[in-house]
């Protein structure tokens, strides 16, 4: 389920809940190019994050499928850990 980041205005800062028209409720300011930046960037963040999370996982799958019960959980747990990291990386 992606999670979706607050946008701002670019002009005033503040929260853009609705976009009514194109222009920001508080003051007017022209949004539509920046919601369409901010939305394509998030797309790109969460298909950067499938893509790795897939790649990492069937790796751990394939490298540990004669692994013991503790060492394939430790693979998983590393796995996550790097996961977590390179999508914690990737939203700043």
């Amino acid at each position: 389920m992606p999670i979706r980041t607050k946008i701002e205005c670019p002009e005033c800062g503040a929260d853009l809940v609705v976009k009514r028209g194109g222009v920001c409720p508080n003051c007017g300011a022209r949004i539509s190019e920046h919601v369409a930046r901010v939305r394509s960037r998030e797309k790109r963040i969460e298909q950067i994050v499938a893509v790795a999370g897939t790649i990492l996982v069937v790796g751990v799958a394939v490298v540990s499928s004669g692994a013991t019960i503790l060492e394939g959980i430790a693979a998983y747990a590393i796995v996550g850990a790097v996961l977590y990291y390179l999508a914690r990386r990737t939203f700043v």
